[in-house]
């Protein structure tokens, strides 16, 4: 049953509201520590790696979109509302991530070396292999190793750093309400050979894979964006 909140044609934008506005009244009200700029390049950088996808993805059926629910209004053949999810999501949940670097002293985690992410790197990538014939799966596992092998190019402390995993294990509480709701209205319709098939409630677990890797990405360029800000103050 779909909640009485989403109406037809507008519940993706909906939730993209959702997801936007109590964020930044939380930024501007608890004024939250930001680096706006450095989140911009961000957004801007990292965007297009997942709007290509999006794009090729739903042209290949990997995926689509219910016209029941989202306002028919399209960028280059995607939602309007899909193209602004991949500027709101990482906007709200860098949110968490940020306050909890303001509010708690980092450290390291020492287990989590480059072994960890190298090896871990190599089994997601032979996995895509094994699951070629799942679209999603596959591309899903090898954007996440991806994520890893450039964060450990780039910022190898980003992944010892115990603040980045507390926060990723906080965005994943977003994450399932949000996803919930994509997922069981739907808002997002799988295609029939693009997934393994497994579902948490509704939510098919690639999704959980492809919310890590974008938090890589974002987080990643986000620090070195704000890093080299500071370096040149």
């Amino acid at each position: 049953m779909v909640p009485p909140i989403f109406l037809p044609h507008l519940a993706y934008v909906e939730i993209d509201s959702l997801m936007f506005l109590p964020t930044l009244i939380i930024s501007l009200a608890f004024r939250v520590r930001r680096n706006y700029r450095a989140l911009l390049v961000s957004l801007l950088l990292v965007s297009p790696l997942y709007i290509s996808w999006d794009f090729v993805a739903t042209a290949m059926d990997s995926w689509g979109f219910n016209r029941a629910w989202i306002l028919d209004v399209y960028v280059l053949d995607l939602p309007l509302e899909e193209v602004l999810f991949f500027f709101v999501t990482p906007f709200a949940t860098l949110l968490i991530y940020d306050f909890l670097n303001q509010v708690r002293k980092d450290s390291e985690v020492k287990w989590l070396n480059s072994k960890v992410f190298y090896v871990l790197s190599v089994i997601l990538v032979i996995s895509a292999f094994l699951f070629y014939q799942y679209s999603y799966t596959s591309v899903v596992l090898l954007y996440l190793a991806s994520s890893f092998l450039l964060a450990e190019v780039l910022d190898r402390d980003m992944l010892s750093s115990s603040n980045y995993w507390i926060f990723i294990g906080l965005s994943f509480i977003p994450f399932l309400v949000f996803d919930y709701f994509l997922t069981s209205i739907p808002v997002v319709v799988y295609g029939p050979h693009s997934i393994l098939g497994m579902r948490i409630l509704t939510i098919p677990p690639e999704d959980a894979l492809y919310s890590l890797s974008m938090m890589n990405f974002y987080t990643l360029v986000y620090r070195r964006a704000g890093a080299t800000w500071i370096a040149r103050t």
